[in-house]
């Protein structure tokens, strides 16, 4: 007996778009142009984009991709300093244990209750998104989808099932931003630029701060407006407009935990509850650069 098409409208509170596996190659070839036309910085090579396109060898018979979009908000984090309260913000899609374990379990109910197979699949997800016609690029390179804005989180899942919608197009940026530049008015590092349109991710702020190294001379402290991760490009925008409220708060660091974080101890280190706390900012995959960050987002708010 046949197993039933899974149907994906069931999955509520996520836009998704599915997308044939026979496409998998043109998406492959989309990474391998950028890298040969040298528009792609060799570290962002290296440390960002390992893709695994060979999803057939986790997944025999696989049939079709899924990408997915959930909102998901600023999350703000309070730290206890010097007598005095510090605010500081992790932007959207950072904070993502309990939204992956959501995820899993709607698609546990959809995909594998209908009696197919699913897989997490490693791909170039903002390209597949836009591709699917899920998402726009923002001229920042941002991808937006109705509804969220750029404030959500994307994924992308390998099934066995086929689906009768194979939703593949070319990539195309929001109309909105014809006559729009106030992200590259906004960007203090240049990274968004009028003269083409991938963005200049070895200038990126968040490029930089996501990097666990000394950070860049160039960068002025001032720059620096969030934990982890940049939000000037996103909070001029205004598609964003009706998402800037979609802001929760995170935990609050008391002053003995704010001074042991900005000593920057070895993960293990942290007591327990501190951990947990740091796995609520969203920074806690990428820990080595708390300290520093928040170091610097500080010695900004002291100097004011």
């Amino acid at each position: 007996m046949t197993a039933k098409t899974p149907d994906l409208k069931k999955l509520k509170g996520y836009q998704t778009r599915t997308v044939s596996i026979k496409h998998l190659p043109e998406l492959q070839e989309d990474v391998e142009k950028l890298k040969q036309q040298n528009l792609l910085d060799k570290i962002l090579i290296d440390e960002y984009l390992k893709f695994d396109f060979n999803i057939a060898a986790k997944l025999p018979g696989v049939q079709s991709l899924i990408v997915m979009s959930e909102a998901s908000p600023i999350t703000k984090v309070a730290f206890n300093w010097q007598g005095k309260v510090f605010e500081f913000c992790t932007p959207p899609g950072y904070v993502w244990r309990e939204a992956d374990a959501r995820v899993k379990e709607a698609l546990n109910k959809t995909i594998e209750s209908a009696g197919y197979k699913i897989e997490r699949a490693w791909m170039p997800e903002k390209t597949l998104a836009v591709r699917s016609g899920l998402a726009q690029y923002g001229r920042n390179n941002v991808t937006y989808v109705p509804g969220f804005g750029s404030f959500h989180r994307l994924y992308v899942f390998a099934t066995d099932a086929a689906f009768p919608e194979d939703n593949w197009g070319e990539r195309t940026m929001m109309k909105t931003c014809e006559n729009c530049t106030k992200c590259i008015e906004n960007c203090p590092t240049h990274a968004i630029t009028a003269d083409r349109f991938l963005l200049h991710a070895e200038n990126c702020l968040t490029f930089h701060n996501e990097r666990p190294v000394a950070m860049t001379d160039w960068i002025k402290p001032e720059w620096h407006n969030a934990l982890i991760g940049c939000l000037r490009c996103k909070l001029v925008c205004p598609v964003n407009k009706k998402q800037l409220k979609n802001i929760v708060n995170g935990p609050v660091f008391t002053e003995e935990e704010t001074a042991l974080l900005l000593s920057r101890p070895a993960k293990d280190a942290v007591p327990e509850a501190t951990q947990k706390k740091v796995a609520a900012t969203g920074v806690d995959y990428s820990y080595e650069v708390l300290g520093r960050n928040l170091g610097l987002l500080l010695k900004n708010q002291s100097s004011t």
